[in-house]
């Protein structure tokens, strides 16, 4: 054992010492080009030291080190860190990552090919299998993993890693369509200019013109360069050549620098409108030269300035100024610009280009397309809902109907007639209350039993105190627009009209019944699913307090059940435990929200990186429309 550490030892020291290019290493391709250059590096390059797949993973953890925290080794697609033995299939482990898809000619995880560290990397287990085989390109959607969003972009044939890894890629594919020429049993690998290339697991791999592109864009960091170090020196004994000469990869393969493209778009139209948001569509209409890209602009005056050449105009989708710009690729054909002000008009244009960077060339001769449009005039109005139906099991007269406005704008109920009614038993007896009063956006009122009951138990009046409101778990609740149970429109209800409610799905007996969050607008048929009821007392149920959007802190304790560790939108405790009438941000603040009892909720939304965790066999059931 003392050994072997002296003789591992010692190769890092020779290593540290001989950091560089061997002395001769590349005399063999000195004065070549072409395909006598490509040739002349696989002689040079092949015949390596061959590792075993297990041996991989133990490599690794030296050539993908984080010059940081040398505990960890970054993964290469999303520039995350894990520790170097958090090594599986987990989603807060990584896994090797073939950077040339080892379906791509089908060599699996066999030596040479398969367990070549030139083109194996660390990768985010999950983000590795989104990659999955796909080929290199320009992607169209942002790739959002379950650990957080990434850099990465994709599309139905095509991945396309972070701007800072892209040059590392392509050298790798490269690398590999050098090193592999069918020798000796070998699979011989190609690079070719298309996507979905290898269908048939055929030794292909893409695209050809984009990768050109990526390696001019992202030049050779001194990452690159100590990792093909420790690759020689400690490994395999050969060099990936495009990594210590990257300019053989245009002797080879040609610069990729594309012309400007042939033709403009045809179709280039509005195809949709809302209040906040347009649609934009288009046909590509390649000619000769196809475009890579388009650049879209907006502005709210249709006068445009024409992009200039050697400069790229990043995206901009903050119009505040009144402008924008955005960039997709040759295969969107889309896109939607959103956030936008209602009734507002805007003008739209779009150039085709190609390249990247210092290289990229637009088409801006011709008759450039443009299309405008308005965003529709947005429709506010009040929209009310019952939200609450009470019949506490201490004290039933302590009982309340809640009303929650969940629209867009304050109702006043002096310029509109609405009633809420009560029907006893399903039976004939039917009771009016007028609704009066003022209701604002996202707040209730309390239509109460009595005033005096309510405030002892609640310690606030209600908006409305009527005998009327003397539902016994059995009576459904109405609300409706224009006039009353006779004369006015069934708006929203609760119950089933003409039905007794004793043992139904909707009996609320010693229950409060509340609506949960997701429920977007009234609905004239009662539906469960809307619901959800349970026992309760006066202490369990939540006058005028619904449709409240609470945010973690965590400061109180790690409890999701303690109203002390939320607060309100207006940055104030809330004054109930959260429930599924409510929506409730997850957030990395404070303590980690633990449920421990059986507990109900309806819409979670999760900032980065936060998490909610379950314990002691409780149950979380997430309810919804």
């Amino acid at each position: 054992m003392i050994k072997y550490f002296l003789i591992f030892a010692l190769a890092f020291v020779v290593f540290s010492a001989k950091a560089q290019i061997p002395s001769g290493y590349y005399d063999n391709a000195n004065g070549l080009s072409g395909g006598a250059l490509k040739a002349a590096l696989h002689d040079i390059i092949k015949g390596h030291h061959e590792l075993s797949y297990d041996s991989v993973t133990i490599a690794l953890r030296v050539t993908d080190q984080d010059t940081v925290d040398t505990s960890k080794v970054v993964c290469l697609y999303t520039g995350w860190t894990y520790g170097k033995y958090d090594f599986g299939n987990g989603s807060e482990n990584w896994n090797r990552e073939h950077v040339w898809s080892k379906s791509h000619g089908d060599f699996g995880t066999n030596p040479p090919a398969g367990t070549d560290l030139h083109h194996l990397r660390p990768a985010d287990a999950s983000v590795n299998s989104a990659k999955n085989n796909r080929d290199f390109n320009w992607g169209v959607t942002q790739y959002i993993d379950g650990s957080g969003p990434t850099d990465c972009y994709e599309d139905t044939d095509v991945w396309e890693p972070r701007d800072e890894v892209k040059g590392d890629v392509a050298r790798m594919i490269f690398y590999m369509a050098t090193r592999y020429e069918g020798d000796n049993g070998e699979v011989d690998l190609e690079i070719t200019d298309s996507v979905n290339t290898s269908p048939n697991k055929e030794p292909l791999y893409g695209k050809l013109s984009t990768l050109l592109i990526w390696s001019h864009n992202d030049p050779v960091s001194s990452w690159e360069q100590r990792r093909n170090d420790s690759i020689y020196y400690l490994y395999q004994h050969n060099r990936n050549p495009f990594i210590d000469h990257p300019e053989y990869i245009d002797s080879i393969w040609g610069s990729g620098i594309q012309p400007e493209p042939s033709n403009h778009v045809t179709n280039f139209a509005v195809a949709a409108t809302t209040s906040s948001s347009i649609t934009l569509t288009w046909d590509n209409n390649d000619g000769a030269v196809a475009a890579q890209n388009y650049l879209l602009l907006i502005n709210e005056t249709g006068v445009f300035t024409a992009p200039s050449d050697s400069t790229e105009y990043p995206n901009d989708t903050d119009l505040s100024d009144g402008a924008g710009a955005y960039n997709v690729s040759h295969n969107a054909q889309s896109y939607t610009w959103s956030g936008l002000p209602a009734g507002t008009p805007f003008y739209f244009t779009i150039y085709p280009y190609n390249n990247q960077g210092n290289d990229i060339n637009y088409k801006t001769d011709s008759i450039v397309p443009q299309a405008n449009d308005s965003t529709d005039l947005a429709l506010y109005s009040p929209v009310l809902i019952i939200s609450e139906v009470t019949h506490p099991s201490n004290k039933a007269n302590a009982k309340y109907v809640e009303i929650t406005n969940i629209g867009g704008a304050d109702m006043d109920f002096s310029t509109e007639t609405w009633y809420l009614s009560i029907q006893s038993n399903g039976g004939p007896t039917w009771r009016d209350i007028p609704v009066t009063g003022y209701l604002k956006v996202d707040s209730s009122m309390a239509l109460a039993y009595s005033d005096s009951i309510f405030n002892a138990y609640y310690n606030k009046h209600p908006d409305i105190a009527s005998g009327n409101i003397s539902g016994n778990g059995n009576d459904g609740y109405f609300l409706y627009s224009g006039g009353n149970h006779n004369t006015g429109t069934l708006v929203d209800a609760y119950g089933v009209i003409n039905h007794d409610g004793t043992g139904t799905d909707w009996d609320y007996k010693d229950s409060r019944a509340y609506r949960i969050y997701s429920v977007t607008g009234p609905d004239s048929v009662w539906h469960a699913r809307e619901w959800v009821i349970v026992g309760a007392t006066t202490s369990e149920v939540t006058p005028r307090w619904h449709h409240r959007t609470l945010t973690w802190t965590g400061t109180a304790s790690s409890d999701a059940n303690s109203k002390a560790n939320w607060e309100e939108a207006d940055g104030s405790q809330t004054l109930y435990p959260p429930d599924a009438g409510c929506k409730l941000i997850i957030t990395t603040h404070g303590n980690s929200p633990i449920i421990s009892t059986n507990t109900i909720f309806s819409t979670i939304q999760f900032d980065t990186h936060a998490t909610l965790t379950i314990s002691n066999n409780a149950i979380l059931e997430v309810v919804g429309k």
